[in-house]
């Protein structure tokens, strides 16, 4: 293998995942790149079992600035071995996420299911998502991002946890007293976990082996599970995605969820404040620790410069500078009284006591948000 350049002080483990990946971005062909990835993938199987998350970890973050491009490949490879577990021989298998969007002026709930709810999503999917021969388990817990697997080793544990589970027709039970405390936010994200085994190379989805599309599929799953997601998450608005592998359906949410944290911080001080969207300011500005990292919301009403709430809007995968952000954000604002672009670089500043991102307002100055009284304050941004 040729011997790419990389720092002496990473780790010979880390260095070669590094050297791998930047060979497999630099591959002339599809056989080449078929020879790579199985270098690669036989590494990174070593690293599972060794344990090394930080490992994995270290790879990425130097290729993620280094070289993005071989960077996401890499990550491909690695995700794609924690969520799935193809080396069985009659079997293959891989973990989803049902994931959730959610917001209220209550607290969100998470935890526990009940098996009456559980076996009412068991046959949802089965009848609306799975392949006709797909074996599923689901866990009997409602995730909150503070719960989810602390990394790549832990998200491939779980799942051979479940492949056994699910080949007998059982769910799997969590007990939460287990798992970390859910955090308090207007708007924040859900999860269910399952695990789906097909025999060996069989479909995984119904639009796998019929002729509708996922976003046909998605519809139909959310039209038959209104009441079913309403049950879990009761005093809540939700909007429902299409259920996928756990780092696919992860991501799609970590976009989805950045639009629909305007549209509830909006809807959230309407129905607090009494008040109509016209009567609502919101002052956007970009936000820099060396690079753009996230553009910030603050609002106020239209005759006050306080900041009653605040949503960040952080940048995902290759999006910069250069991306035309504000324009997506203003869409999502359309109908406020006003929206303020500022076009001040502003430092990634937070709240000393309480760790809460400062939000500008439309003097510029970076402050924290408070609700007037009575109406008692929510916490203000979105994982």
């Amino acid at each position: 293998m040729k011997r790419h350049p990389v720092p002496a002080s990473l780790h010979r483990e880390t260095a070669k995942l590094i050297r791998l990946a930047l060979a497999l971005q630099e591959s002339g062909s599809q056989l080449e790149s078929q020879s790579w990835q199985e270098q690669m993938r036989k590494h990174i199987a070593q690293m599972f079992q060794k344990k090394q998350n930080e490992t994995l970890e270290q790879a990425l973050d130097y290729l993620w600035t280094e070289n993005p491009p071989a960077c996401e490949l890499l990550a491909q490879q690695i995700e794609n071995y924690a969520e799935s577990v193809t080396d069985a021989a009659e079997t293959d298998a891989v973990l989803i996420a049902i994931p959730l969007l959610a917001w209220s002026r209550y607290s969100i709930p998470s935890g526990q299911i009940s098996k009456s709810r559980l076996r009412e999503l068991r046959t949802a999917m089965a009848k609306y998502l799975l392949a006709d021969a797909a074996r599923i388990t689901l866990i009997d817990v409602l995730y909150s991002p503070e719960q989810l697997p602390a990394g790549f080793i832990e998200t491939r544990a779980l799942l051979q946890q479940m492949i056994p589970l699910a080949l007998t027709g059982e769910d799997m039970h969590v007990d939460v007293s287990d798992l970390l405390t859910s955090g308090e936010y207007v708007a924040d994200v859900r999860y269910v976990f399952a695990a789906i085994v097909v025999d060996k190379g069989a479909p995984l989805f119904a639009w796998q082996q019929a002729e509708i599309t996922q976003n046909e599929a998605l519809q139909t799953w959310q039209l038959h599970t209104k009441d079913i997601i309403a049950a879990l998450l009761p005093g809540c608005h939700v909007q429902t995605l299409l259920p996928n592998a756990f780092f696919s359906a992860w991501r799609k949410l970590e976009y989805e969820a950045r639009a629909f944290s305007l549209r509830a911080a909006v809807a959230y001080l309407c129905e607090m404040l009494e008040i109509e969207a016209s009567a609502l300011r919101a002052v956007i500005a970009p936000f820099y620790d060396k690079v753009l990292e996230e553009y910030r919301i603050g609002f106020s009403l239209l005759k006050s410069s306080q900041v009653l709430h605040g949503v960040t809007w952080p940048l995902i995968g290759d999006e910069s500078d250069e991306t035309d952000i504000i324009s997506q954000i203003e869409a999502e604002l359309e109908g406020l009284g006003k929206i303020v672009v500022l076009t001040t670089a502003m430092p990634m500043e937070h709240c000393d006591d309480c760790g809460m991102p400062l939000f500008p307002n439309v003097e510029g100055e970076l402050v924290h948000p408070e609700m007037p009284e009575p109406v008692t304050p929510a916490p203000t941004h979105l994982h």
